[in-house]
């Protein structure tokens, strides 16, 4: 009797939701970071950022070398734009998160960014409209990068916690200047001195008028743009809406800043979880 072999020529690759591979940061000088190859999906999971391997238009970059050497993505924090800093000059002793960007439609090739953690976002150049969050880098007393005090924390094999429910860490707050939320009351984040736990938050705010904000940075952070905020639609009515904002470090725990228009606006915030990375492939919180 014969035997039908099936032969499936093309492999199907099913890759993981939100998935980073490889793409780890290095130092490689005083202002310059390098991104080993590897590949990413962006923020919205509807692409994938390769580095060191072709794109959507068969543009490797950055291109391979002699043997098939593939080198990594350098990203100079002494230029503005596409593998550089998105705006400003570096500052010292200051945080800053590195993210991958890309080009949905493959024209321009994927690169690397550095941008404040207070930032909702990275400031996008012309032409980019997708980006992922690596990892972090800390800048020294000199506005450098310093291995020997600060290593860069790397997004690859961070975990994520989720609080169910969600865990209120304030209620009714009507701070019009940066106040500090504490993120371990009622063990909604675990107590650490970490840089850069990312936590999702429940907010509900009632802006007084319309146009009112409810705004968030890191604390320890003096940013005043750029920052995660809510902007209100309706005087009165209460609008609630998942955010994700990096916390800072404040009394020896994770903390972040919120502020409000008017004393007559409120502020709710729970946590509904948060990732934690560290240096090593696990965080080192729980």
């Amino acid at each position: 009797m014969a035997t039908n072999i099936q032969i499936q020529n093309d492999p199907i690759y099913s890759l993981p939701h939100l998935y980073i591979s490889g793409l780890n940061i290095s130092i490689a000088s005083t202002t310059i970071l390098a991104i080993a190859p590897g590949q990413a999906r962006d923020s919205n999971d509807n692409i994938d950022m390769p580095v060191g391997f072709p794109n959507l238009q068969g543009i490797t970059e950055p291109a391979i070398q002699f043997q098939n050497y593939q080198p990594p993505l350098l990203i100079n924090a002494a230029t503005n734009g596409a593998n550089g800093l998105d705006s400003g000059s570096l500052a010292a002793s200051t945080q800053y998160a590195v993210y991958l960007i890309g080009d949905s439609r493959g024209y321009l090739p994927v690169a690397g960014i550095l941008s404040l953690t207070s930032n909702a976002f990275p400031l996008l150049p012309q032409g980019y409209d997708s980006y992922r969050l690596l990892g972090f880098q800390a800048t020294g007393g000199s506005s450098t990068f310093v291995y020997a005090t600060s290593k860069p924390q790397n997004m690859v094999g961070a975990l994520a916690y989720y609080n169910q429910p969600p865990i209120s860490v304030l209620a009714g707050g009507t701070a019009t200047s940066f106040t500090a939320i504490d993120l371990t009351t009622s063990s909604a984040v675990p107590t650490t001195t970490l840089q850069n736990v990312i936590v999702d938050l429940l907010v509900t705010f009632v802006p007084a008028a319309v146009g009112d904000t409810l705004q968030f940075r890191p604390t320890g952070s003096t940013a005043t743009a750029g920052l995660v905020t809510i902007t209100g639609a309706t005087a009165g009515i209460a609008q609630s809406q998942y955010i994700q904002v990096i916390a800072g470090v404040g009394s020896s725990k994770p903390e972040i800043d919120y502020k409000v228009t008017s004393g007559s606006d409120s502020a709710t915030v729970l946590v509904a979880g948060w990732t934690g990375v560290s240096n090593t492939a696990y965080p080192a919180l729980v």
